[in-house]
């Protein structure tokens, strides 16, 4: 069982400030190939929009973990 994280890290004060995130849908996936596939649509995403609206970021690192029997 798998699910999303991300890592955003943007610059903040002329520092670079990261962040973690975990899954806002919290859904929990029964194998990491569809937690992939969605990691991946979810980035590019991410990163689409940031470009449209001229959004400067350093990082992100959007992926998948282990869910444990809390998550």
């Amino acid at each position: 069982m798998y699910k999303l994280f991300m890592i955003m890290c943007v610059l903040v004060n002329a520092e670079v400030e990261c962040t973690e995130y975990d899954d806002s849908t919290a859904k929990i996936y029964e194998d990491l190939a569809n937690c992939e596939k969605d990691a991946a649509y979810r980035f590019y995403a991410m990163t689409d929009i940031f470009r449209q609206y001229e959004t400067p970021y350093e990082k992100i690192i959007i992926g998948c973990d282990e869910a444990d029997s809390s998550s």
